[in-house]
């Protein structure tokens, strides 16, 4: 039997959403602004679908960042309704001026509530928004409390999630509710497999970066030599092994990414639970695979229209998840290679490619960085150097949150930051490197200090 809404998800959420659904259906026009990566960019395929079935006119925009100069744009149109998702709880002060009516469903760890915006965040009724509720699960519960039909967009929140890290060890809170519902109503279909793409195995191995292994990854020879030596056809694809043969496969893999130095966690993305989309006729991991690398190679329009169903924008994306990878494997081999620079609490790189840094430190961190130090990936730009920073479980346990620590640092440097604890984000002026890393390094010795005190 279906369940309610309201079995799946906090009432209090729930009963904001609705103050959010009554200002939709008092428009014809709704601006929607997301963020530009996977669960901002499933968010928005979401609420476009969502809303245009609701009958309204939509105009969908990804950004890098909700920033001063996006709300004076944003305000500068003649919008009735202004909807946020993955981002705009820490910028509600920019929000609330606005002379339209703004709805924020975000995930992000709030500074404070909004009285003047309806602020639709799990945070705010005890729920983990780092991971029990992504900006897709956000947008996506909004999108049922406006027609239960949107059901059939589970799919694509559920590849926002993915795209979040919200599924390692398996998906929870409200996650968990709300994907095991769509499974029930026949929407998704989970299978559990290793998480390699269908190509033969010495490819998938080589193009692999979650898991990644060192001395694999974009080397298709030493992959080959890496399964001949465990006894299995490189020349075979997964679905052509029999049982044992994938046992033995899942077990030399996982030998290998201990080996190597991989966080505990990075076993938990070896084997991973798979979601068959069937409204869409594909895998949740694949659609958030295609949507990353458009996200990442600036092409946040074609991920959008790969959730929106346009099978001519998914040939162009297959394309661009090869080089997404192809580029993101040149990074982690060079790091492999060199090395990272390391301070007494933190590591860190540079990466001339800003939209790939978050990518090859969250790669990294998990699969052969020091897992003692969170890492720091820095991009200088023309004007401003872009910082992306990731850690692992372990290092939250004793106390880092890399969100507060980009929110300070860059703070205090005429910037900006925020993000998880556990994967966060920031702006400087260009030339303040230097000072921004001598900030998180003291920032993150002094959290880890704190809780072991």
């Amino acid at each position: 039997m279906a369940k309610r809404l309201e079995d799946l998800a906090p009432e209090g959420l729930l009963d904001r959403a609705r103050r959010g659904v009554v200002l939709v259906d008092g428009v014809s026009r709704v601006r929607v602004l997301c963020h530009y990566d996977p669960d901002g960019t499933t968010s928005a395929a979401i609420l476009a679908r969502a809303l245009m079935r609701r009958g309204k006119r939509v105009h969908a925009t990804m950004s890098h960042a909700l920033d001063a100069a996006m709300v004076e744009r944003v305000k500068a149109e003649p919008n009735e309704l202004l909807v946020v998702s993955d981002m705009g709880s820490a910028q509600l002060d920019l929000l609330e001026p606005l002379p339209f009516p703004v709805i924020v469903l975000d995930h992000h760890k709030p500074l404070r509530d909004s009285e003047r915006v309806v602020h639709v965040n799990p945070h705010l009724f005890g729920v983990d928004g780092a991971r029990e509720m992504c900006g897709a699960t956000t947008s996506w519960t909004f999108a049922l409390l406006l027609d239960e039909a949107n059901w059939d967009l589970a799919g694509i929140a559920a590849a926002g999630a993915i795209g979040d890290k919200q599924d390692l060890g398996g998906f929870v809170g409200s996650n968990a509710a709300l994907f095991a519902e769509a499974v029930d109503r026949k929407v998704l279909v989970p299978e559990r497999r290793l998480a390699l793409r269908d190509r033969p195995l010495a490819q998938a191995l080589a193009l692999s970066i979650s898991p990644y292994f060192r001395g694999i990854g974009g080397r298709p020879d030493q992959a080959e030599a890496f399964l001949r030596s465990a006894g299995i056809d490189p020349n075979t694809t997964l679905r052509q092994l029999d049982p044992a043969q994938r046992r033995r496969l899942t077990s030399v893999l996982a030998t290998r990414l201990v080996e190597q130095g991989a966080a505990p966690e990075a076993l938990d993305v070896l084997v991973e639970d798979r979601y068959w989309i069937e409204p869409d006729q594909m895998y949740a991991q694949d659609l958030e695979a295609y949507v990353n690398s458009c996200d990442r190679l600036e092409q946040m329009g074609l991920g959008m229209a790969v959730c929106l169903g346009d099978r001519d924008a998914l040939a162009r994306a297959e394309a661009l998840l090869d080089q997404y990878t192809n580029r993101v494997l040149e990074h982690l081999r060079t790091l492999e290679r060199e090395g990272l620079f390391t301070k007494k609490h933190i590591q860190f790189f540079y990466c001339e490619e800003a939209s790939l840094a978050g990518s090859v430190a969250g790669a990294g961190i998990q699969f052969y960085f020091d897992q003692s130090k969170p890492v720091f990936g820095l991009s200088v730009m023309e004007r401003q150097t872009k910082i992306s920073a990731r850690g692992t479980r372990s290092q939250i346990v004793q106390g880092v949150d890399l969100a507060a620590v980009c929110r300070e640092a860059a703070g205090a440097l005429e910037g900006d930051g925020g993000g998880h604890n556990i994967a966060a984000g920031a702006t400087v002026p260009k030339g303040r490197e230097e000072k921004f890393l001598t900030l998180v390094d003291d920032l993150v010795g002094r959290q880890v200090s704190s809780a072991d005190a």
